[in-house]
Formats: structure tokens, C-alpha cells, sequence
């Protein structure tokens, strides 16, 4: 795809284009076209992310909550911790449940 494009000049703006353009040999208009060819941004080479910038940007896009602090968990934490799991890890499975809902086949 091509797209043909008018631009407006003033008398000064079209000098400078134009002897611009002399020094390198070209025309005003290859040179535009060449330096818009600079516009376009150059292709990174594409590297894996590391844990932590994975994290990073999970946590900016926010698909996470919080990053890891990577500090040690205190007696008293850990202690929390194991309290809660116990709690939260009574009763049935949640497979199980969805087996019982679904009834006889």
C-alpha cells in the first residue's frame, strides 16, 4: 500500500529542505521519505523475563495483588499461617462437593 501525501512549505522551509537534500545528493522528497524511515522503531531482540519482571508486570498490569518482599517469616507468622491453613482446610474437598451436586448419572 502507497499513500501520496501534500505537505505546505514556506519559501524558507522548502531552501532548507532542498539544500539539505543537495548535500546528500537526493531529492527533497527521498530525503523525507528517508528520514521518516528513522521514525520507525527499531525491533528489539526478544529475550525471556526473569522472575522478577515477571512479577513486575503482572503487578502493573494488575494481575497480581503485591511482589514478594523475600524476607523471612517471623515464629509468629508462620505459626498465623499454619492456624489459618488449618481453618480454611476443614471439611469436604471442592471436587467432592461438585460430585455430589451433580447427581446420580
Amino acid at each position: 500500500m502507497a499513500y501520496e501525501v501534500t505537505i505546505r512549505l514556506t519559501d524558507r522551509e522548502y531552501a532548507l529542505l532542498a539544500a539539505e537534500a543537495a548535500k546528500s545528493g537526493k531529492q527533497p522528497e527521498i530525503l523525507l521519505r528517508d528520514l521518516i524511515q528513522h521514525f520507525s522503531p527499531v525491533p528489539q531482540e526478544k529475550r525471556l523475563l526473569t522472575e522478577g519482571e515477571l512479577a513486575e508486570c503482572l503487578y502493573h498490569d494488575g494481575k497480581v495483588l503485591n511482589l514478594p518482599d523475600r524476607k523471612v517469616l517471623t515464629a509468629e507468622e508462620r505459626a498465623r499461617r499454619e492456624r489459618l491453613a488449618r481453618v480454611f482446610a476443614g471439611g469436604k474437598p471442592a471436587s467432592e462437593m461438585v460430585k455430589e451436586d451433580r447427581g446420580p448419572y
